[in-house]
């Protein structure tokens, strides 16, 4: 059996498991999961074929009904320096995001930064554990709502009083996550191969990412009374990253995530062809089609480009199918991802020869 056939279960297994899990939502949270791993888990940080990565997402949910949501991102993440033969690394980043919605204008602001450290445990088998830590506010505004004592029976008057009364619109609090992730990547090299470099052992193409990010681990309060607490409560995301090269033209992807919080939670599983329309060294140019399911609310159609291995940028767009069908007329919204990869060069070792 090829090496790569050994994936194929695991892939079957993962996929069998997350389907037997029911779905709904909560928090912030992409449809593109697998091109927003810092939003997973904190021990992703630095689990890249690259020495630096760049990210940033926008997301437009519910546009066509009055309460919409604005989701924006951004993230940076980097390796450290490699250590112990190359068997180990930390690495680190840091996550800035903001949420808006509705005439409150109902808005969360999160900046966290996080560390993770990585071990090879066998050929071809890494394991990272991860923590972070944030503070976030959220905020709302009062000029655009209205309440019900401003109707003084027949028409709306904003002279009213509104008969409420708010200690804050501002609440800043501290927050905290944690991460297991196990990475399964083909190893490249032959057995007796000296290995000079954590990355050089690897083919980046194939690889599974399996893990567990819980996030809110603290259960901050988010309430604006002073006398009482509304906590955020802990969410857990269980996920599955893979690729499987198929040709030198063609690769699989496989994703899922399950995530819980509270009484939510959601499932989503996807998969999506990539095609390799350039693989000449400095000009990879890479075209992904797919589908990814939100189960019972959205259907996900996806386009995925990649261009040099640096550049990176996915487009999908929620086709809503839940019952709030109705409302929204099927239109979930756009989401758009774009990730720059920066690597330091490799310079050879040579002998400098004298001038004559």
């Amino acid at each position: 059996m090829k090496k790569r056939d050994c994936y194929i279960p695991i892939y079957l297994a993962l996929f069998l498991v997350l389907g037997i899990l029911p779905a709904k939502a909560q928090d912030i949270h992409y449809s593109q999961f697998w091109n927003a791993p810092l939003e997973l888990n904190p021990a992703l940080a630095g689990i890249t074929s690259a020495d630096m990565r760049f990210f940033a997402a926008y997301k437009n949910q519910w546009a066509s009904v009055p309460v919409d949501y604005t989701t924006f991102s951004a993230a940076f993440d980097k390796k450290s320096a490699k250590f112990n033969n190359s068997n180990e690394q930390f690495g680190f980043g840091f996550l800035f995001h903001q949420d808006q919605a509705g005439d409150s204008q109902w808005s969360l602001l999160n900046l966290s930064g996080m560390l993770s450290y990585t071990r090879r445990m066998s050929r071809g088998v890494y394991a990272s554990v991860g923590g972070q830590i944030g503070v976030g506010q959220r905020s709302f505004e009062l000029q655009q709502l209205t309440f019900d004592n401003q109707y003084n029976g027949a028409v709306f008057d904003p002279r009213e009083s509104s008969g409420e009364t708010f200690t804050n619109t501002k609440k800043i609090f501290f927050d905290s996550h944690v991460g297991l992730n196990i990475r399964f990547q083909k190893d490249q090299l032959k057995s007796k191969q000296r290995i000079t470099d954590f990355d050089e052992r690897v083919d980046t193409r194939t690889k599974l990412d399996i893990g567990v990010g819980i996030h809110h681990l603290n259960t901050p309060s988010q309430s604006f009374y002073d006398d009482s607490d509304v906590y955020i409560p802990i969410r857990y995301d269980i996920y599955g990253l893979g690729v499987l090269k198929i040709t030198e033209k063609f690769d699989i992807l496989g994703n899922g995530l399950f995530r819980k919080q509270a009484q939510f939670s959601e499932l989503l599983l996807g998969t999506a062809l990539r095609i390799h329309l350039n693989t000449k060294r400095t000009k990879e140019l890479s075209l992904d089609l797919g589908v990814h399911l939100r189960v019972g609310d959205a259907a996900i159609p996806y386009i995925g480009i990649a261009y040099r291995n640096q550049w990176q940028a996915g487009l999908v767009y929620d086709i809503n199918t839940s019952p709030f069908k109705t409302a929204t007329n099927n239109n979930g919204g756009p989401e758009f991802t774009l990730v720059y990869l920066f690597t330091n060069p490799k310079t050879p070792l040579r002998k400098l020869c004298p001038l004559f």
